[in-house]
């Protein structure tokens, strides 16, 4: 296995490691409020909202032809999925009993995001060290 592929594999891996880390962290937060069925519900209520996501960007762009279908990707994903992303959050979240305010929805429903944004940003700050190290390696 080439060594970028080896990097490439050690870096998923911390990064699922953060993703355990954080839904502990918010579980412990929720636990402490007396919420933790609720924030596990509307947790799971994620997977099917992501790939609702998903299908509201995707199916329309795919329907377009040309370069109105990257237009149409791009105005979806900045305006309509962030809406129907916190949307759907908010009213998994007043369906659980105990209730979730709609900051708690929020939360549960901005945390996965801003660990992408995160370990993307980490990703492009370790870029440089990484091909430096490869190049060093006689790799790159």
């Amino acid at each position: 296995m080439h060594p970028f592929h080896v990097l490439l594999v050690v870096f998923v891996i911390l990064s699922l490691a953060a993703f355990v880390a954080m839904l502990r962290w918010e579980r412990g937060h929720f636990l402490k409020q007396g919420k933790g069925n609720s924030w596990f519900r509307v947790r799971i209520a994620t997977i099917p909202i992501a790939s609702a996501a998903v299908a509201i960007v995707i199916i329309p762009a795919r329907n377009t032809s040309g370069m109105e279908a990257l237009a149409l990707f791009y105005a979806l994903l900045l305006t309509i999925v962030p809406i129907f992303w916190f949307g759907a959050h908010w009213v998994a979240g007043r369906f659980v009993r105990p209730s979730l305010r709609f900051g708690e929805s929020a939360l549960i429903a901005a945390s996965p995001i801003l660990l992408c944004i995160v370990l993307a940003m980490v990703a492009h700050g370790l870029q440089p060290l990484v091909w430096s190290m490869l190049r060093m390696m006689g790799q790159a």
